[in-house]
């Protein structure tokens, strides 16, 4: 072999390794599964949670009603569907819930092969679950669809689960978000972490911009929270969300909050937010 093969060789070799080591890890890369600890579970009860268990493509799901915290009134001004980040799990929320309105009541909503639910998560995949949580929802409340709960429905999501909100209100017609340090599309994230152009080899086609865009012009309000000192997610990119639609787009900045600690820095904030 001449000199000349053997380094176009050793080129293309180069070159493949990373684009097929990111093709084959990229759900490993994004997604980190875990099921629940026993006291996450006694969380569960303690708020008289529900477990709303359904099938969808990637078998048993679970997600989890929590009714108003205040037994004297269980009939809920405003119910919250709710996402985390990559690393997250559904009753996490359940750490802040208790500081926020006694009115609300939230679906919290796992991605596939978190918590209970069997399978692995992509964004279609993730849809599907929002979809069938939202109609075990209606039927756990003896509504006869989801158009008799729309009045009271709200979206909140952190980080990926931001991705997964918009994704929500869009599918259930809700105009109500809120976002906690959400990036504007996993392209750009990858690009971030990694380096140009391998980004572009990303195959969860996240993108915050399109959908932030459509439901701001269909009337929505969208309200981001960003750590000023968020080391994951750039608060640039809520800056850029809220670019897109001024009007219907706020961004709040919070002070030495970093990437999982904002709703914890900003958690008056967002509750006098939900109240809105």
């Amino acid at each position: 072999m001449s000199l000349t093969r053997r380094l176009l060789r050793l080129i293309t070799i180069a070159v493949l390794t990373p684009v097929i080591f990111l093709l084959g890890c990229q759900s490993q890369m994004i997604y980190q599964p875990r099921g629940y600890e026993a006291a996450q579970l006694e969380m569960l009860r303690k708020a008289d949670g529900v477990n709303l268990t359904y099938t969808t493509s990637q078998g048993s799901q679970t997600a989890f009603y929590i009714p108003p915290w205040d037994k004297a009134n269980r009939e809920p001004t405003a119910i919250w569907v709710c996402f985390g980040g990559n690393g997250s799990l559904a009753l996490d929320w359940l750490y802040y819930t208790d500081n926020w309105d006694s009115g609300n009541a939230y679906l919290l909503v796992d991605y596939p092969g978190y918590g209970k639910c069997a399978g692995s998560p992509n964004p279609a995949r993730i849809q599907e679950n929002i979809r069938a949580a939202a109609e075990a929802l209606t039927t756990h409340l003896g509504a006869k669809d989801i158009a008799d709960l729309r009045p009271r429905l709200r979206v909140m999501g952190h980080s990926l689960g931001a991705a997964a909100a918009l994704l929500a209100a869009d599918e259930l017609k809700v105009n109500r978000i809120i976002l906690l340090a959400p990036f504007t599309s996993m392209t750009d994230m990858a690009n971030k972490v990694l380096f140009w152009p391998l980004g572009y080899l990303n195959r969860h086609r996240y993108d915050n911009r399109p959908l932030v865009k459509k439901l701001a012009s269909d009337g929505a309000q969208i309200t981001l929270f960003h750590g000023v000192d968020d080391g994951l997610i750039p608060p640039e990119m809520s800056k850029a969300l809220a670019a897109i639609d001024p009007q219907h787009v706020k961004v709040h900045l919070v002070e030495r909050a970093e990437h999982n600690d904002v709703i914890y820095l900003a958690s008056g904030e967002i509750r006098a937010e939900m109240a809105k």
